[in-house]
């Protein structure tokens, strides 16, 4: 695993049921070879391999939960080793990564690692990959469910990218994760670390009231702003300052404990 770089804040994000195809036209097919934390290529070998049987098997669809009104997810999922690639964050679609520039790209010192059911973790500023079909509930062939597949297998990465948060100036983790992802890989705060966890919250005549349903779209507001930044927080005050300078009036942003509490005041 590359060395983090000094004041490098780590961004953990949530994949999206909803992608992009990437252009068939002159794009790379996958290549597992070539994306990044190397020790993950068995593991994401064997689930590609996985998911390939499911998408061909009589309840496939079922498996891999593709809607009967997408057929051609199943299809593309089977050689899903021959679909086009694209970086990740024009690949990932949805309520949270809608709200990053189309443009927007991690530069040196934010590195955003993507959850994924295919691929364990995606480094969203170096890798390139195909629009797939599985979630941490699918259920693979000969796997059982990806989610808990993979949760044994990450386990070691923690230790590394703590070490590497540790050492850096900037030993933060902004962890925009749903609860299904983050029990892939739990990652809390310790040994030198701060993991803050988004929490969106609605104010409302001074009322709070925990923000589900639309909890997504405060996680990337939170995102886009630390990656639109023009300096790196380096402690998780400076988090909330970096946050405060970009959001809107009715947004504040606020530390309680090891939560970055997203306040959206309405009424």
């Amino acid at each position: 695993m590359a060395a983090a770089q000094n004041g490098q804040v780590l961004i953990l994000l949530p994949p999206s049921e909803t992608k992009t195809r990437p252009a068939a036209d002159g794009a790379d097919p996958l290549d597992l070879e070539a994306l990044g934390l190397p020790q993950l290529t068995a593991a994401r070998g064997t689930v590609l391999r996985a998911a390939q049987r499911t998408a061909v098997a009589t309840d496939g669809a079922t498996k891999l939960g593709v809607p009967a009104s997408s057929p051609e997810l199943l299809d593309r999922m089977a050689q899903i080793e021959s679909e086009p690639t694209a970086g990740a964050l024009s690949v990932y679609s949805g309520v949270l990564f809608d709200q990053l520039r189309e443009d927007l790209s991690p530069v040196e010192d934010r590195r955003v690692l993507v959850q994924s059911a295919l691929f364990g973790l995606v480094d969203a500023g170096t890798d390139r990959i195909p629009a797939y079909r599985l979630s941490a509930g699918s259920t693979l062939s000969r796997l059982g469910k990806a989610g808990s597949w993979w949760a044994p297998r990450l386990k070691p990465l923690v230790h590394d990218l703590r070490s590497e948060q540790a050492a850096s100036d900037s030993p933060l983790v902004i962890d925009c994760r749903s609860g299904s992802y983050r029990s892939m890989m739990a990652m809390r705060s310790g040994e030198g670390v701060r993991v803050l966890e988004v929490s969106p919250v609605q104010e409302r005549a001074g009322v709070r009231k925990v923000i589900s349903h639309d909890a997504k779209r405060y996680r990337g507001l939170v995102t886009g702003a630390l990656l639109e930044a023009e300096r790196t927080p380096t402690t998780a005050d400076e988090v909330v300052d970096v946050v405060r300078s970009v959001f809107s009036t009715h947004l504040q942003v606020e530390l309680d404990g090891d939560r970055l509490v997203v306040v959206d005041r309405v009424g």
